[in-house]
């Protein structure tokens, strides 16, 4: 934009009159210099060179000389700018500064005293849910779409880290916590096993139900540590099988397995971990493998650049509201599991849906705080119809409404206008990264620092 601007200006200049100017016309030339020299962009841009151009040049013949050179610069520049600066470096520079001038408004909205901006939907302390319109600072009080007047931040409810749980062994049983580390793939010991045929390719409770029978237990070196469990051991628990205790081997026979699209370097962890899967699963290709230590499996890239996950399904962390499974068993009027939605970290406080609109949001851990940020709905197959209790499907039982059918009904990706050719989808939960590594715990508050408004 400066380019084209200079050579406006200085055409405008050049057409001024020349050798044979009247004092008249010579005096409109010297004003006209003069307000170019007191405004600060044209005083930057043309003072220098005609300063240098005046003592070899009458006046009119410099600005001429100048238009010419910012004529013949502003045709070259994108010819000169293609030639010498590869394409790639321009975007990542650009993509670079964008990334820096979001992180600066993040940690900006990170050190307000209110924990949601506007937009974002809250509960208030009375069991209303509404939205914020804007804070008063000076006041400490929220101003609310449901009532339109000013309420005291202390009547607008916490969001906190009500769960969190991990599934060490994919579409196998999950295990509750009170504290997990989260790293670089997602929460702890999260899906760092997987179940794979003979193929390598990963198997999970859409065809074998039964898996959520299964089970997994660590034991640690150390559970204050971050190191890798000593030992996994597999129970049914249904009482199937003996439980078998399963070293944890991160060296010995590398395999190739297949998650969806991905192809993940993993080691087998032996032969009387796959003989104990095959008999409980009916199947005797079977195996148990670990993601191999130092493999990195790479996010989509669409949607979550420069992060990595395990054996998940695409994204290494999927958060849910407790409130929207109270919605669900209110349309569905039967209890529901929220293991059957296999949720990271459960939140409570906020209305039904909320990580819908939560863009990015920090958890305030006693260690420091940890960013979140959404990066996709969470789109559901099957396996939600899968009782985690029973290791069967129990969705479709005569005389009642299914679970499925209610998800199609209310939560499908037309209605919400979620992503597109996802029309015909159903979603429940949001798939995260988290931007930085450390502790979280049950307890922990959550801050809104920017909600989704389209």
């Amino acid at each position: 934009m400066i380019m084209p601007t200079l050579w406006a200006v200085t055409v405008a200049a050049a057409a001024a009159p020349t050798v044979d100017a009247s004092p008249s016309e010579s005096s409109h030339l010297g004003s006209f210099i003069r307000t170019l020299q007191e405004h600060p962009w044209t005083s930057a841009i043309l003072g220098r060179p005609l300063d240098l151009l005046s003592p070899y040049l009458r006046m009119e013949y410099a600005l001429i000389g100048l238009a010419f050179v910012t004529m013949t610069a502003s045709l070259l520049m994108p010819y000169l700018i293609n030639l010498f600066v590869p394409p790639s470096s321009s975007a990542d520079a650009r993509a670079e500064i964008e990334r820096a001038i979001v992180t600066a408004r993040l940690d900006a909205a990170s050190k307000r005293p209110n924990a949601y901006p506007p937009h974002c939907p809250v509960r208030t302390s009375k069991g209303g849910d509404a939205v914020v319109q804007r804070y008063n600072a000076s006041l400490d009080t929220y101003t609310l779409t449901s009532s339109g007047v000013d309420v005291p931040a202390s009547d607008v409810v916490a969001t906190t880290v009500a769960d969190l749980f991990i599934y060490p062994i994919k579409s196998c049983g999950g295990i509750r916590l009170t504290r997990s580390h989260v790293l670089g793939q997602g929460l702890q010991y999260d899906r760092q096993w997987l179940v794979v045929d003979d193929k390598g390719d990963f198997v999970t409770q859409r065809k074998y139900p039964s898996m959520a029978l299964i089970q997994p237990h660590l034991t640690l070196f150390d559970p204050s540590s971050i190191r890798s469990a000593n030992a996994i051991t597999l129970t049914a628990t249904n009482g199937a099988l003996d439980p078998l205790v399963v070293p944890v081997l991160t060296r010995g026979v590398q395999r190739s397995v297949r998650v969806w699209k991905d192809r993940l370097d993993a080691i087998d962890q032996g032969d009387a971990a796959a003989a104990w899967l095959a008999k409980f699963l009916g199947n005797p290709t079977f195996r148990l493998v670990r993601l191999k230590d130092a493999f990195k499996r790479p996010c989509d890239p669409e949607f979550a650049p420069d992060h990595i996950t395990g054996f998940a399904d695409g994204f290494p962390i999927l958060v849910a509201a407790a409130a929207s499974l109270t919605a669900l068993e209110q349309k569905l009027d039967r209890p529901l599991d929220i293991l059957r939605f296999r949720p990271n970290i459960v939140l409570a406080g906020c209305p039904a849906w909320a990580d819908d609109v939560y863009h990015v949001f920090d958890i305030l851990g006693q260690d420091g705080n940890l960013r979140f940020c959404n990066v996709k709905p969470c789109s559901r197959c099957s396996v939600p119809s899968v009782n985690p209790a029973t290791g069967a499907k129990d969705d479709e039982v005569a005389g009642t409404i299914s679970l499925q059918d209610v998800l199609k009904a209310h939560r499908n990706g037309k209605q919400l206008g979620f992503l597109k050719g996802a029309a015909h989808e159903v979603f429940f939960g949001s798939n995260v990264v988290c931007d930085n590594t450390g502790v979280i715990a049950v307890g922990d508050v959550v801050k809104v620092l920017a909600v989704k408004t389209a």
